[in-house]
């Protein structure tokens, strides 16, 4: 549920804190500090896939957070209690282009076990990588695991870095996505992580900023977070519509 944004006086907006938070409930009082309200509750995640979410007053953000500037947590603000949608997408923005570091601890991957058709679909996007990056890569992209996960609902994919532990970047595509969408589609979904791909073994921020955007054009994506995918056309011939939100994934 999203609250209404409460307005603070401009020298609250200015505020700069002297000692970064250090726990769920510091961080909780420094956004109330700049007009935060309608959360009840913090709390500070390892998770990999989000890196802020909200619902039923609760707030949960991933822990690099608690050593971002200032402008970065107003910006937590501004995304959960936006005065406007416009205000909304710029400050998902800059969410999506805060590096968040490796953390100590952070949850190990979990083993994933193949289902009937997954080899055959790794298998055919796995030469769709090896064809990509060679027409749009020069052929400088590392080989990479592909892997279909059964788990993801409301994301089309994921590209997750390598880790300090040894784990090896890996690229998952949602076995949803496949089911439900045209396969023009999950080939779009693939080329957008590989872009995220090409920012992390360049040496680029990973996230949705300029790199990407740049990247995704030159290749012929969408250049955002987000688009509207087409699922196969209903009884009535209508193909339905969607749209899809996906956040930048990073360690």
């Amino acid at each position: 549920m999203k609250a209404a944004y409460e307005q603070k006086e401009s020298a609250q907006l200015s505020l700069s804190f002297d000692a970064e938070p250090r726990s769920a409930a510091e961080l909780l009082r420094a956004l109330r500090c700049l007009g935060l309200s309608g959360i009840t509750d913090c709390r500070v995640t390892n998770n990999r896939a989000v890196m802020v979410s909200y619902g039923n007053g609760v707030l949960r953000v991933h822990s690099a957070y608690l050593s971002a500037p200032d402008e970065v947590l107003r910006s937590i603000v501004r995304f959960v209690c936006p005065r406007a949608r416009a205000e909304a997408r710029r400050a998902r923005r800059v969410l999506l282009a805060f590096c968040i570091p490796a953390v100590d601890g952070a949850p190990k991957r979990r083993p994933v076990a193949l289902r009937p058709g997954d080899s055959d679909l790794i298998s055919q996007l796995a030469l769709r990588h090896h064809e990509y990056n060679a027409r749009f890569f020069n052929a400088v992209l590392r080989s990479i695991e592909i892997r279909i996960s059964h788990r993801m609902r409301r994301r089309l994919g994921q590209y997750t870095a390598s880790s300090p532990a040894g784990e090896p970047a890996e690229i998952s595509i949602s076995r949803a996505h496949v089911r439900k969408h045209d396969w023009s589609d999950v080939l779009h979904t693939l080329l957008h992580e590989m872009v995220h791909q090409w920012q992390a073994e360049s040496g680029r921020r990973l996230g949705h900023g300029g790199s990407f955007r740049d990247k995704a054009r030159e290749v012929g994506i969408a250049a955002c977070a987000c688009r509207e995918v087409k699922r196969p056309p209903t009884k009535s011939g209508q193909p339905e519509r969607e749209l899809i939100t996906r956040a930048a994934r990073r360690l």
